[in-house]
């Protein structure tokens, strides 16, 4: 039992220190810091899970369905994430040095994202969907990434009050609002029973 919780802990630290950038928050919270960088960011997420549809879609039909394919298919979608990373990073430094300069430090965080890589995983796994429709999938939950940056970076900027206890200013603060968000998203996922 020791060696588990070692292991458990090790794991928890070493995902807060590599993949949540050490504070334990996401990606949305720390581009809803910063108002400027919302709306460019879903714009680069969302190129970047359109793209990876567009490419592992045809891919994904080929590969099939068999054990083989469970193995692979994660692999080929992180190969072409980072494929589509490596032109995009190549096409900005040379033909748009000023955007370059102004995306270079939200391009890595983008094109990595587990969005990115959820969305391309889902389509035809969990739904059978037409090529529109994962480009349409691909698509709205960039839409909903931007809607819920938004009223994040509003609840933030109210959350920045004086008359907030002590104890509850700043993340603790997000926390509980994003809590309060999230079950009244809740509302919207399912059907209502009167029963």
């Amino acid at each position: 039992m020791t060696s588990f919780l070692i292991f458990l802990l090790a794991a928890a630290f070493i995902q807060n220190l590599v993949l949540s950038t050490g504070f334990g928050t996401s990606v949305m919270l720390r581009m809803s810091r910063k108002r400027q960088n919302i709306l460019p960011f879903s714009i680069l997420l969302c190129l970047f899970t359109v793209g990876t549809v567009l490419v592992c879609y045809p891919l994904d039909m080929l590969i099939g369905t068999g054990v083989v394919a469970k193995w692979f298919r994660p692999l080929m979608i992180m190969a072409v994430t980072a494929v589509l990373y490596i032109a995009a990073v190549l096409l900005l430094k040379t033909k748009f040095p000023a955007l370059y300069a102004r995306v270079s430090r939200m391009l890595p965080m983008a094109a990595f994202n587990n969005m990115v890589i959820g969305v391309a995983l889902i389509v035809n796994h969990q739904f059978a969907l037409s090529l529109p429709g994962a480009i349409g999938l691909g698509i709205g939950a960039c839409g909903g990434y931007l809607l819920l940056s938004w009223l994040t970076a509003e609840g933030m900027e109210r959350l920045d009050n004086p008359d907030v206890p002590k104890a509850f200013r700043g993340l603790p603060s997000v926390l509980i609002y994003l809590g309060i968000l999230a079950l009244a998203l809740m509302g919207f996922s399912g059907s209502v029973s009167m029963v």
